[in-house]
């Protein structure tokens, strides 16, 4: 039971801060939006080993609340939205931007990894040039 009423709050938390990052994202310049990623680094160490099962919970939470979101939670939103709750919860994290020109298109994506898992982003992250890493 104390399972189910965790992972619950873990959902309504995933989804006020996708809201959040939604109206940050509409309202705000990326230069005041940057500042709270972490600061920019060139390349990034990576994490040893898995020290807890909260990034998978922080994965799984984010994912249900993206799918129940009736604005728009796309790579951005959630990478921003997970960035925040891995602020909450004193635990550090990497977002990552990168691009792709396909023909005449150019893509751009966001990802979030913490603790060497992949959180938000992690499916189509290999197909990406990373551009940018914000590390706190």
């Amino acid at each position: 039971m104390k399972r189910k009423i965790s992972a619950l709050l873990l959902f309504i938390q995933a989804w006020v801060c996708i809201a959040i990052a939604r109206c940050m994202l509409v309202f705000m310049p990326f230069r005041k939006i940057a500042p709270l990623l972490g600061k920019s680094v060139a390349a990034v160490d990576p994490f040893s080993t898995r020290r807890s099962s909260r990034p998978e919970r922080i994965r799984a939470a984010i994912r249900r609340a993206a799918a129940c979101s009736p604005w728009r939670a796309k790579c951005f939103e959630q990478a921003l939205a997970g960035k925040m709750m891995l602020t909450y919860k004193h635990m550090s994290g990497i977002v990552f931007f990168g691009i792709n020109k396909v023909g005449d298109d150019l893509k751009a994506h966001a990802w979030l990894e913490s603790e060497g898992v992949i959180i938000t982003g992690g499916r189509e992250a290999d197909q990406f040039i990373v551009i940018a890493r914000f590390q706190s």
